[in-house]
């Protein structure tokens, strides 16, 4: 049951493996329950892009049926536990789920095809089908967190944190230069050097200095002006607006060794989760400032940068020359190919993943791999929607290799 590629693509999956498929294309409630009620299949599957229709089918079905099992594809994962405890004989999955392994292991490595969970941790699989270790990138996170401090994405972090450094950097000069020019004890020299930040007033001893110290105290009430609207101008912006990036830990946005994920639907959610869990500084980047899984990464601390994936001005600022991969994973497959190609052009040796599967280019996977590594994603949702149908596992290598 289900309308648009998917549902055509899981029809194609169950038929390959011998199945004896009817597929309800435009599904209502007089034809789901004229099928349900013949008693003349083994299993429903509702495969769907959206959580809604799903959730409609299944509830419908076990109206209908209380026995026949169902498989039903479903992204959120509040409702997947509802339906899992309230819906018996239901098998929940979702594409985002299935493919985000596939999609995670070309972004670590050219050489690994998916990754999967084994014991408390993550590895890859190469092309046969073994383990291999994840690339180990501990030793480079030291200078990756230095870059992404001292050149930050976000402006308003940037002046807020070059604003600081000017401050103390006054305070440091006026409190040394206090106590090796004029003689003060080190409380005084602090305590004058402090007033003369704050701009309480100036520090009385420097009137009976030496001129040369004098001018070094002007140049240095210079730039504690300067300093001081820089750090005020960026901690406002920071108050103020709702930003999705900060200057250090999660939501810095990272400038070496990270991927690039253009897209936060469900799959690029999914993609940027499972990276993180990888060990891998991940920045996503999305048109919808107000969408909801651009809420959700905000409050999992997820960096996000609004602005169009194909936008070279956006592309430039996220350092690609120094990114693992980017990852083009719209819901759109042209837009996907726009944002590769804005990618491959700023920098030509960038690995690039493309998401693919949504019928406008997915029998062109072939002229694709001229631009990226391709995933066509809904023909490996639907082979993995086929196996849970006929109880059977799919492996996420051949999977991968399909």
């Amino acid at each position: 049951m289900g309308t648009g590629d998917l549902a055509k693509e899981v029809r194609g999956a169950l038929e390959a493996a011998g199945s004896a498929v009817d597929w309800i294309d435009e599904p209502d409630d007089d034809a789901v329950q004229a099928a349900v009620r013949s008693g003349r299949y083994d299993v429903a599957c509702a495969a769907s892009r959206e959580d809604a229709f799903p959730l409609r089918m299944a509830l419908l079905v076990r109206h209908l049926d209380e026995t026949l099992p169902l498989v039903v594809t479903i992204f959120d994962p509040a409702i997947t536990r509802q339906v899992e405890q309230t819906i018996p004989h239901c098998i929940v999955t979702s594409v985002a789920d299935i493919v985000a392994p596939v999609l995670a292991g070309p972004c670590l490595d050219p050489n690994i095809v998916a990754v999967r969970r084994s014991g408390s941790g993550w590895v890859g699989l190469d092309e046969a089908g073994e383990e291999t270790a994840l690339p180990d990138l501990r030793a480079r996170r030291a200078r990756a967190l230095v870059e992404a401090v001292f050149a930050p994405y976000d402006r308003s972090a940037g002046l807020l944190f070059y604003g600081a450094i000017g401050l103390v950097a006054t305070l440091l000069f006026e409190w040394i230069g206090s106590m090796v020019v004029l003689d003060q004890a080190a409380i005084d020299a602090l305590y004058g050097s402090t007033k003369s930040l704050a701009t309480v007033g100036p520090n009385s001893a420097v009137d009976d200095g030496p001129k040369w110290f004098k001018g070094a105290i002007v140049a240095s009430m210079l730039l504690t002006l300067l300093s001081a609207a820089c750090f005020t101008g960026g901690l406002i912006n920071r108050l103020v607006d709702s930003s999705l990036t900060g200057l250090v830990g999660r939501r810095a946005v990272p400038r070496r060794d990270h991927v690039v994920v253009v897209g936060l639907g469900q799959v690029g959610l999914r993609l940027c989760l499972l990276l993180r869990e990888c060990g891998v500084n991940v920045v996503a980047v999305d048109t919808a400032s107000e969408g909801e899984n651009v809420g959700f990464a905000k409050r999992v601390k997820l960096p996000v940068v609004i602005g169009r994936g194909a936008n070279p001005a956006v592309l430039r600022r996220l350092s690609l020359g120094r990114a693992r991969c980017l990852a083009a994973v719209t819901p759109d497959d042209l837009n996907n190919i726009e944002a590769a190609m804005a990618a491959r052009a700023a920098d030509e040796d960038l690995r690039v993943l493309l998401r693919a599967g949504d019928g406008q280019v997915a029998d062109e996977t072939e002229s694709l791999e001229r631009i990226g590594h391709v995933v066509d994603v809904h023909r490996l949702a639907a082979a993995h929607i086929a196996g849970l149908a006929l109880d059977r596992e799919v492996d996420l290598a051949d999977m991968a290799r399909a």
